[in-house]
């Protein structure tokens, strides 16, 4: 194998390392997520709870995970003034002059978006979310779910209920929005399903992930073909 050929070879297997290893940390991140979500809903199923005596439980309600989040809520940024001044001068006595001012303008409205409200604990049922903080409470009951929205990064979400004109949401760090995520979608497939159904479907989802493990596949070089 010539310089140039051995070069290209190399600069190949480097880059298939490359795509191979974020792949596996993306299937294991996956993996790992599902694996914490069945143990999470056989111990529900057995009536194994996260401990929380603060929480008054519905008929049949269980609590599936409790974490941190940040309370949002619409709302609207303050108003503000834009125009500019006028103004003319009254001469009062000799040398004195008093000015009289003028201001033309309009108030603009703030803008409409999600504001902050508070820091709390977030709470994940069989039948609703909810929030509690020092400042504000929430819940989001899966039966008057309209809408779910996520930013791309997985740690920020609005929900829209049918008992509340105002969109609402939550936002968590990186790493609890993305098991939320995944946790909130079970949980609302175990409201509509029933747990023993969603169980198994996260047993099938990780059978069918192990074959899709990604593996490193290097390119192999063709032998360099010898004229006699």
């Amino acid at each position: 194998m010539g310089f140039i050929e051995n070069f290209k070879v190399k600069r190949a297997a480097k880059r298939a390392k490359k795509v191979y290893e974020f792949e596996l940390n993306e299937w294991e991140k996956e993996n790992n997520v599902l694996t914490k979500a069945l143990d999470i809903f056989t111990g529900a199923a057995k009536g194994d709870e996260p401990n929380d005596n603060s929480l008054v439980q519905k008929k049949g309600e269980l609590v599936l995970w409790v974490g941190n989040g940040i309370y949002h809520e619409a709302g609207r940024t303050p108003s503000r003034y834009v125009g500019g001044s006028t103004g003319f001068s009254i001469p009062i006595v000799a040398g004195i002059r008093f000015r009289v001012g003028s201001f033309k303008g309009q108030v603009v409205p703030g803008e409409e978006m999600q504001i902050d409200k508070d820091s709390g604990m977030v709470k994940l049922t069989n039948q609703r979310l909810i929030f509690t903080g020092p400042i504000s409470s929430a819940e989001w009951s899966y039966a008057k779910l309209l809408s779910t929205f996520s930013n791309p990064e997985r740690n920020d979400f609005i929900f829209g209920v049918s008992n509340r004109k105002k969109s609402s949401g939550l936002k968590f760090s990186n790493e609890d929005g993305y098991f939320f995520a995944h946790l909130f979608a079970l949980a609302l497939y175990t409201y509509e399903n029933g747990l023993p159904e969603t169980i198994k479907n996260i047993k099938s989802e990780l059978k069918e992930s192990e074959g899709k493990k990604p593996k490193l596949v290097l390119a192999v070089s063709k032998p360099k073909e010898i004229k006699g």
